[in-house]
């Protein structure tokens, strides 16, 4: 089974009503039975009104949710200082596809697949 990490621009595509392609990817993933991951933090920058946002909250259940905790916090911050990078929530993506051998599914693969060289990982990161 292939594990896939959703990032934020992945999420955003995915609540998006107009955006018919994303969800029915997302649907054939939840059909293959893939481990489909997305970091708390990532939910927290894209969930602002969930009364609205019905389609979104719908793909939100059908992953698993992984918070950031402590064990995060060095690995992340080391990961930052080796990429001259910024975005903790991109270098948590990077962190846990490379930990749980996923593909990243993302608006802005340039950036995760920088993270994920730094890390010395090689990880598809494919635009949503």
């Amino acid at each position: 089974m292939t594990a896939v990490v959703y990032d934020s621009g992945a999420l955003i595509a995915l609540g998006d009503q107009r955006n018919r392609m994303a969800f029915d990817l997302h649907r054939d993933r939840i059909g293959q039975r893939k481990k489909i991951l997305v970091p708390t933090v990532v939910a927290a920058q894209v969930v602002r009104k969930p009364a609205v946002q019905v389609r979104l909250m719908r793909v939100l259940r059908g992953c698993e949710l992984v918070p950031f905790d402590a064990d995060h916090h060095v690995p992340v911050g080391q990961l930052l200082a080796a990429s001259g990078t910024a975005d903790v929530v991109d270098a948590f993506v990077a962190l846990l596809a490379a930990r749980s051998q996923a593909v990243v599914i993302s608006t802005d693969p340039d950036d995760i697949g920088r993270l994920l060289s730094c890390l010395g990982v090689q990880r598809p990161v494919l635009r949503v």
